[in-house]
């Protein structure tokens, strides 16, 4: 049986203003989430599911880069964002 893997709990965020820098800052946090996920769950199927999971990779990978043009956001302060947030993440391994 294929083992359960552990995720974190939904953690409640601030709200941010739809069509802002910040809001695409998040929209590239969100996507690398997304993609380690996907690269998790990758590990775990065969065949055509792999190819489809591929596909979703490649439409979210669009999405950040699209964001990131848009508002000018350089690689840094993207890694910089997302290491802001992960830090301000609660201890992990909790279900």
């Amino acid at each position: 049986m294929a083992q359960v893997p552990i995720t974190m709990p939904p953690r409640l965020l601030p709200a941010v203003d739809i069509g802002t820098r910040e809001s695409a800052l998040c929209t590239i946090a969100n996507v690398g989430t997304a993609l380690a996920t996907l690269r998790e769950v990758r590990k775990n199927v065969r065949g055509d599911h792999k190819r489809r999971l591929d596909d979703v990779a490649v439409i979210l990978k669009v999405i950040a880069l699209e964001a990131q043009a848009t508002f000018a956001i350089t690689d840094e302060e993207a890694l910089a964002f997302i290491r802001e947030c992960r830090r301000d993440r609660p201890a992990s391994g909790a279900r």
